[in-house]
């Protein structure tokens, strides 16, 4: 019996186009209403542009930048100045820099995060039949989440979450769908944006399982890795190209740089240390402070994220629930995700600084797809009280769209 696959085109792909259209147009022009307004457009200039300068050297023959430029976070390395952040933006960036178009990250930033909306929407279908709600669960992990604020503009720290969440949602979609090849290589990528997505491999490799075995249900894991470990290959190209550009920036595979920033080299702890997690976790659930009769969100090293980003509610609520009275792969499933979670949230707490300053908890942002595929899966079973998701969704777009303005 052949498996039917959802699809654009196939059965109902007029209406999956239209929502995963919706989904672009909204995004792109809620984007460009930002935009407008804070003067932060896609084709401008921008003023931390660690990528474009790091294209530009590998482009003259150089690893380094050359010389310092002291706005930028930069590596400082036997008397020279490296780019800090894991190098993919730059890989995508090169090819339009050797053109001359050295204002093109905020164009790759907008373009990723509408794709970024697509993904998001057609990972929902796959779960989530009713369309509508499908587009609604999109939203509240796009739109609705602390993820709007690193899509606004290219500024280093943020195209590089922008451009992970999209590379991570995508892979997530295609592993969906049985494309170990295609998933691999974008998870590669992402890796190479943020490098803690790298713990996310579980989440692919039981997406793939279920999807192998919806197919040949006979088929054992072993059978399954025989048959696909060709497809780990592109993805093994792209780290071995990080580890080469690494080892001959920094003599280690495994050092892209941050290591060597002065703030972190300055102190005995360095850059990460379990000192750091005690007060960094508080960050985690620190809540909004009261001020002269006003509400103050703070604005460095963030505050609650599950007001920055409330699809993590409906997570949690969703995960509760399956917890009690869901299947066994419901369960298995929520429960690995959940632990990833967690192992990534203790991880990034053991960082000196919560990501300075900015609105939201923008570290955990870098989670958020795999657990809005657990949510998903989960929601996509059980059609009662789906409507409530409505309520974080207006919530996390009221509270983000008016920090992107009173921020920038």
């Amino acid at each position: 019996m052949q498996t039917k696959k959802l699809s654009l085109s196939n059965p109902d792909g007029s209406s999956n186009l239209i929502y995963c259209a919706a989904a672009g147009v909204f995004t792109a022009a809620l984007l460009l209403i930002l935009q407008a307004l804070t003067d932060q457009w896609f084709f401008s200039p921008q003023p931390y542009n660690s990528y474009i300068l790091q294209a530009q050297s590998w482009l003259e023959g150089r690893l380094d930048l050359g010389q310092n430029y002291e706005y930028l976070e930069l590596a400082v390395y036997s008397g020279k100045y490296f780019v800090s952040f894991p190098p993919f933006p730059s890989y995508i960036m090169l090819p339009f820099v050797a053109l001359g178009l050295l204002s093109c990250d905020g164009a790759i930033a907008f373009v990723s995060a509408v794709l970024g909306a697509v993904f998001a929407y057609r990972l929902a279908a796959e779960f989530i039949k009713d369309k509508k709600f499908a587009l609604m669960a999109a939203l509240l992990v796009t739109a609705g989440s602390n993820w709007l604020f690193t899509a606004v503009n290219a500024w280093v720290w943020f195209i590089a979450q922008n451009l992970a969440f999209t590379l991570t949602v995508s892979s997530l979609f295609y592993a969906i769908r049985g494309r170990a090849g295609v998933s691999f290589a974008l998870w590669a990528c992402a890796v190479g944006c943020r490098p803690f997505q790298i713990i996310y491999i579980a989440v692919i490799l039981f997406l793939l399982y279920r999807a192998y075995k919806a197919r040949q249900p006979h088929m054992t894991a072993a059978e399954m890795i025989r048959a696909h470990i060709s497809a780990v290959i592109p993805a093994c190209c792209i780290a071995v190209s990080y580890m080469a550009l690494n080892y001959a920036r920094f003599g280690s595979i495994a050092e892209f740089g941050h290591n060597y920033l002065p703030e972190f080299m300055r102190v005995d702890t360095g850059q990460f240390n379990i000192e750091y997690i005690k007060q960094n976790f508080g960050n985690l659930f620190r809540l909004p402070e009261i001020s002269d009769g006003k509400i103050v969100f703070q604005s460095a090293d963030g505050f609650c994220m599950f007001i920055a980003s409330p699809v993590l509610i409906s997570f949690f609520a969703y995960w509760f629930g399956a917890m009690i009275r869901g299947t066994k792969e419901e369960r298995l499933a929520l429960a690995g995700v959940m632990l990833l979670f967690w192992i990534h949230m203790v991880s990034i707490t053991a960082h000196k600084t919560m990501g300075g300053s900015h609105y939201g908890n923008r570290y955990v942002t870098d989670a958020l797809p795999s657990v809005f595929a657990a949510l998903c899966f989960v929601i996509g079973k059980y059609k009662r009280g789906r409507i409530i998701n409505a309520v974080p969704l207006a919530c996390g777009m009221a509270l983000n769209i008016y920090w992107v303005l009173i921020y920038f």
